[in-house]
């Protein structure tokens, strides 16, 4: 009935139930209790079955995270890039401002000087 032997276990078991119940060779109640048993064995193996299974879920969540802790490593590493390579460029225009800024100060010295430079030679020379 059970599709395969009993094993030591089983058969003890089976007897202490023959014992306790009094149960003769050919009683109706065997069918029952053979019935029982496979029942109590396919049961046993339920704890091992969610376990290995509990196991191959937390394998693959694993799995899962890692893969999207390494994306979101890469993501971040791409927007610190980026935002370094806009600061950077933000930086550069600043300061090409401030020099451009400086020379078109030193520029206009530079040119008022030679205003007023014609102009006092222009005054003195009677033009």
């Amino acid at each position: 009935m059970l599709g395969r032997a009993a094993t030591e276990r089983e058969r003890d078991q089976l007897r202490r139930v023959q014992a306790e119940l009094g149960l003769k060779e050919n009683d109706a109640l065997w069918l029952v209790i053979f019935a029982l048993q496979y029942y109590e064995g396919l049961y046993r193996q339920f704890p091992k079955a969610i376990a290995a299974e509990a196991q191959r879920v937390l394998l693959e969540t694993r799995v899962a995270a890692e893969a999207t802790i390494r994306a979101g490593a890469e993501s971040a590493k791409a927007d610190l890039a980026k935002a370094i390579a806009t600061a950077a460029r933000d930086v550069a225009r600043d300061v090409a401002r401030r020099q451009m800024m400086q020379w078109l100060i030193v520029g206009m010295l530079v040119g008022a000087c030679l205003f007023s430079a014609g102009a006092y030679v222009g005054a003195h020379a009677g033009f």
